[in-house]
């Protein structure tokens, strides 16, 4: 992530299809009595479709024909953004697509949602769907093609596509349970490209980012609070990193600062300091195999390792580009880091991050990476939208490519008991997969940008954590299926 994006970067992509709204629905169902059998559809929609190869270019300060935020400098915009349908469908399709837009682009009618709710037609985000299911298929696939894809090195996506494991997306290794809307339960998310804004230390307490501070939610006694106030940071503190890990919370901002607060002792010590220089940028934060250390991303191309107890700096390594994220195995004999590179490194912690296994194959820069409990398997999320597998024992090429349905992987995270892989796009989708086969999958569908999504540490819960300005902002559970169908 380049120095050139520390601008304002509040705003999210916003979607061609965030209008002001009208009542859509009558005009809805005047399209589908027209002429709105699914064959038509499905043949007209067909024309919609964008070709994401094609890319705009960038005016510097900001992407020409969208009024999405400033990408990274180098970075730019594959064609999806600005839908030309208007050009290329019949206009009773575009009319279709816009009402069903202006319908389902509003405040959900549930502001708490249970399975029970779900069966009677709403979805996880309160959103009413009973009976149209062709419409929220057609809403889905006008996301997709009209969602901006943002390159920091330009390439092929149906090269990337080609490489894909055919994974069947149907299976059910968690259930729904419960989920919370509305603007407390908003994960805040400063850097369209900075994700991992939701951690669980179990599953009673799941901890996310908001515009006031760090809070905490219990999904289970349906209670959330601030624990970390805004007036405790830093002044002008606009986080970019957070990491809650052993009762700690230690987060990162735009001016290469920590903060470092105990959460679980009355009137815990708190902490703040710069990691680097000001101009910094601290891309991510993850434990340490180390208990009291964290390894931290910094814009600049170092790796801290970074003590929460003395809130010092042991130790930094320096790469040739910008790091985006690093992960230790459970050992601490391996890393991985990756960042504004098409390629990762495996590297020693324990002998100054000395390289000793380059991870290839990306076509684009990376965010996000994970390793699995047993240290033999590293996954890389990156953002050619494909999320690659490797055995660290065998790290020429990648054993598994793993590709989504919208963008990219922003991130990875492996279940404490091995058995699944998470990975989350930037929009809209979070997948969990089966390991070690990564033959079956399970996709969970959402409208919305994917601030965050986790594990608890039991594996007995996912959590997600979504922020958006035109869907319901939402944080959701879901439980394990006690012995799923292998």
């Amino acid at each position: 992530m380049s120095t050139a994006a520390r601008g304002d970067q509040s705003g999210l992509p916003i979607h061609a299809n965030a209008r002001e709204r009208t009542d859509g629905v009558s005009s809805l169902e005047e399209s589908i009595s027209e002429a709105m059998d699914e064959r038509t559809v499905a043949q007209q929609l067909q024309q919609l479709v964008i070709d994401p190869l094609e890319i705009f270019s960038v005016d510097n300060s900001r992407l020409v024909g969208t009024a999405s935020p400033t990408p990274m400098h180098g970075d730019t915009l594959a064609r999806g953004s600005e839908p030309r349908a208007t050009n290329t469908a019949p206009d009773a399709t575009w009319d279709f697509l816009a009402n069903a837009a202006q319908m389902f682009e509003q405040p959900a009618e549930l502001s708490e949602i249970t399975q029970t709710d779900v069966d009677r037609g709403f979805d996880m985000q309160g959103y009413w769907w009973g009976g149209r299911a062709m419409q929220r298929r057609m809403y889905m696939e006008y996301r997709r093609t009209s969602y901006p894809q943002y390159q920091g090195v330009s390439h092929d996506v149906r090269l990337v596509l080609q490489q894909a494991r055919a994974v069947d997306p149907t299976s059910q290794f968690y259930k729904f349970r419960y989920a919370a809307t509305g603007d407390q339960f908003r994960c805040k998310i400063n850097h369209f490209q900075l994700r991992d804004l939701v951690w669980a230390t179990s599953s009673y307490d799941v901890f996310y980012w908001h515009a006031d501070g760090v809070h905490v939610w219990n999904p289970w006694q349906r209670q959330q609070k601030c624990i970390v106030g805004r007036r405790e940071m830093p002044e002008s503190f606009r986080l970019s990193a957070l990491c809650v890990d052993g009762g700690t919370v230690v987060a990162g901002d735009y001016s290469g600062r920590y903060f470092v607060k105990s959460i679980w002792a009355e009137n815990g010590a708190s902490a703040s300091g710069p990691l680097g220089d000001t101009s910094d940028i601290v891309n991510h934060v993850s434990p340490s195999c180390k208990s009291g250390r964290v390894s931290v991303a910094m814009n600049s191309g170092h790796v801290s390792v970074f003590d929460v107890h003395r809130a010092t700096v042991i130790e930094r390594s320096a790469f040739d580009w910008a790091v985006n994220c690093t992960a230790e195995s459970t050992t601490g004999a391996l890393a991985c880091v990756v960042g504004d590179s098409t390629n990762g490194v495996l590297a020693d912690p324990r002998q100054g991050y000395r390289t000793v296994a380059q991870l290839q194959g990306h076509s684009d820069y990376a965010f996000a990476c994970a390793f699995s409990p047993d240290g033999n398997l590293v996954a890389t999320g990156s953002q050619d939208t494909s999320m690659r597998v490797y055995d660290v024992r065998w790290p020429r090429s990648a054993a598994s490519v793993l590709c989504g349905n919208i963008g990219a992987m922003r991130i990875v995270r492996f279940s404490a008991c091995g058995r699944f892989l998470l990975a989350a796009e930037a929009a809209d989708y979070v997948h969990v997969y089966e390991t070690p086969s990564f033959e079956r999958a399970q996709q969970i569908e959402f409208l919305g940008e994917v601030a965050g999504a986790t594990f608890s540490p039991d594996a007995n819960c996912v959590f997600v954590g979504i922020s958006d300005a035109v869907h319901s902002d939402t944080l959701a559970e879901f439980t394990r299926i006690e012995d799923p169908a292998r």
